[in-house]
């Protein structure tokens, strides 16, 4: 039993390793996503007049995109014979208008963690200011202490926002910028791709 699933572990990496990205003639990549009952495409809350996709719409489209870098232009291409041409431009607007609310999100974060580590920064080095004037002095050895590391604690966080988490928020902004201006394309189902993947494992 355990070698089977090792020889199924050291297949599916090497097909995976193989599988390549589609692209579209544009050279934009590819995420194929299949419909079979559309009820629940869009959010059942919305605070404007335009709807949004489902969390669970989002899910599926920002799992798939992981294979690709957060720059990519992107081609949706949804498979379905239950949405018809008025919701084609309805769920096309709510998904921009989806994004849209993200990136906004995201902006206003950068900013405040922006702000906020230049305070924490500041902060910081007056307090190791202080430890420094306290030690040059040879008096409250304690307290210099405990300035020197209340100042780093402040300095690490500091540097942490401004440097870990907004490079994670830098990836999501350019992430939903892709979903912003992605192309979003409509087939019958029965054009639906076959994942290759599955029906080869299924296969052996």
């Amino acid at each position: 039993m355990i070698k089977s699933i090792q020889e199924l572990k050291r297949q599916l990496n090497a097909r995976v390793l193989e599988d390549s990205v589609e692209r579209d003639d544009e050279g934009r990549a590819v995420i194929s996503m299949s419909v079979l009952n559309d009820d629940d495409f869009l959010s059942d809350f919305s605070a404007g007049a335009t709807p949004t996709i489902s969390s669970e719409v989002s899910e599926f489209l920002e799992e798939s995109a992981t294979a690709f870098l957060p720059k990519e232009q992107l081609h949706i291409k949804i498979y379905s014979d239950c949405i018809d041409s008025e919701e084609e431009k309805l769920y096309k607007n709510a998904l921009t208008e989806y994004y849209v609310r993200h990136y906004k999100r995201n902006w206003l974060e950068m900013r405040r963690n922006l702000l906020i580590s230049v305070v924490m920064l500041l902060i910081g080095i007056a307090a190791l200011s202080v430890g420094v004037t306290f030690t040059f002095f040879g008096r409250h050895e304690v307290w210099a202490e405990i300035l020197d590391i209340f100042a780093w604690v402040f300095i690490w966080e500091a540097v942490d926002l401004f440097f870990l988490e907004r490079s994670v928020l830098r990836r999501e902004k350019y992430r939903c910028l892709s979903f912003i201006a992605a192309k979003v394309s409509y087939f019958p189902r029965v054009q639906e791709p076959v994942n290759k993947l599955a029906e080869e494992v299924k296969n052996d």
